[in-house]
């Protein structure tokens, strides 16, 4: 069987475990986006946990759902008609007890932290450890590292003001390939993974505001909560997030990595500080006596893995406006591969369109690229060019041919392709 299939296995296993629902077959593909296999095209593995879906079986085998005699149904273990008197995953998206093939199953409520009430033993996340109360730690390690968890704000900013050069973390998912694989050393790591102000994420009137520590799952689920509830007008951007985040990383990474390690790692192909560049993003920074500053996203890169962020600094939160009416927000990213691979170049782009007698006129936009330049780049000149400019294909045209003289990557450029790029 080898290794990888067991991580397909155990994927599946987590999404089914984690749900109240059956699967869409897009969250099992979303599942499974951060399993690698170089044995298979991956489709007979998706095939198969179809059955779990909300799906009509009868797609996946030779027989036809119209060729099926009254009280027949196509068997998910056999992928046959049978007289089970059992419907398929499409027709109900209860869970309630059922009978397949004569067979009884009855199954478990996900919902339930108490293990001992299971009457099958499984494989679940251990409920003693969901309900131990969290202590502050601080552990000793080989050639003096400190490795601090503080759960309050002021505890980080106390250990901040302590060792300013302290490295922050939340996922481990940049740190840990750092220290392992570039062998960079850092003698205090401070988690900050249980601090509630850096996990706080409110839904305001005027925006979204999102905790340093957020993780990228968590983020990824309310944008989708809010691109159902609020206005359709309001949430291009949070749009372009869902979009952007899908191809980011799989979701093993996606549910560990935090959104201030992303911003504040500065990577020059991040696939979301355009993002936030473009969107009009603020960054709400803090010092360890408790001053706040705000700060656009489009100020905040200064160079390669350098941000605006003083010894004595943290980032606290993120504010993500709502888009107004004719404004839109796109994501762009080109990669070697489409799921769990970094950028080649990618892109985030907004523009604001007012109505102007027949015409529409561009009021404001932004235009901002990674992977052209050490740190996301601002097109400027683009952007004050089709300002104030009638919205028509001949002002995108002119607009190409400023961004050359915007983006400019040198031969022999980090990174290399640069006649591609």
């Amino acid at each position: 069987v080898g290794f990888v299939t067991p991580g397909f296995i155990m994927s599946m296993y987590a999404l089914l475990r984690s749900s109240q629902t059956l699967p869409t077959e897009e969250q099992i593909e979303e599942s499974l986006s951060g399993n690698l296999c170089r044995c298979t095209g991956y489709r007979p593995i998706v095939d198969a946990f179809r059955v779990f879906s909300k799906t009509n079986d009868a797609l996946y085998t030779n027989i036809s759902s119209q060729s099926l005699k009254d009280g027949e149904f196509v068997c998910p273990s056999t992928g046959k008609p049978c007289s089970c008197r059992q419907k398929t995953a499409s027709d109900t998206d209860t869970c309630g007890e059922s009978v397949t093939c004569g067979k009884s199953y009855k199954p478990v409520s996900y919902s339930e932290i108490h293990g001992s009430t299971y009457t099958e033993k499984e494989f679940i996340f251990p409920p003693e450890l969901l309900l131990r109360k969290l202590n502050p730690l601080c552990l000793n390690g080989f050639g003096g590292l400190k490795w601090y968890r503080p759960l309050q704000l002021q505890h980080v900013l106390d250990l901040k003001a302590k060792y300013p050069d302290a490295k922050l973390l939340v996922g481990n998912s940049e740190v840990g390939i750092e220290v392992r694989l570039k062998r960079m050393n850092y003698p205090v790591l401070i988690s900050v993974m249980h601090v509630p102000e850096l996990n706080a994420l409110s839904v305001k009137d005027d925006g979204l505001e999102i905790g340093a520590a957020v993780r990228l799952t968590e983020l990824m689920n309310t944008l989708r909560k809010v691109v159902m509830e609020r206005a359709e007008h309001e949430t291009s951007s949070c749009k372009a997030y869902i979009e952007q985040l899908k191809w980011f990383a799989g979701t093993q990474i996606k549910n560990v990595g935090s959104v201030g390690g992303n911003i504040c790692t500065a990577s020059p192909i991040s696939d979301l500080n355009p993002l936030w560049m473009a969107s009009g993003a603020k960054f709400q920074i803090i010092d360890c006596k408790g001053n706040i500053r705000m700060t656009p996203a489009e100020e905040f890169f200064l160079g390669y893995r350098k941000v605006d962020l003083a010894r004595d600094e943290i980032l606290l939160s993120v504010f993500l406006p709502w888009t107004r009416p004719f404004e839109y927000v796109k994501e762009f990213k080109q990669a070697h591969r489409r799921e769990d691979d970094i950028a080649i170049v990618n892109a985030g782009m907004r523009v604001y369109l007012e109505e102007k007698g027949e015409e529409w006129v561009v009021s404001d936009a932004s235009i901002v690229y990674g992977g052209v330049a050490p740190l996301s780049l601002s097109a400027r000149k683009t952007k004050e060019f089709i300002i104030g400019k009638n919205w028509s294909q001949e002002l995108l045209q002119g607009a190409l041919k400023i961004l050359q003289t915007d983006v400019i990557i040198k031969e022999g450029a980090p990174g290399g392709m640069v006649e591609f790029r």
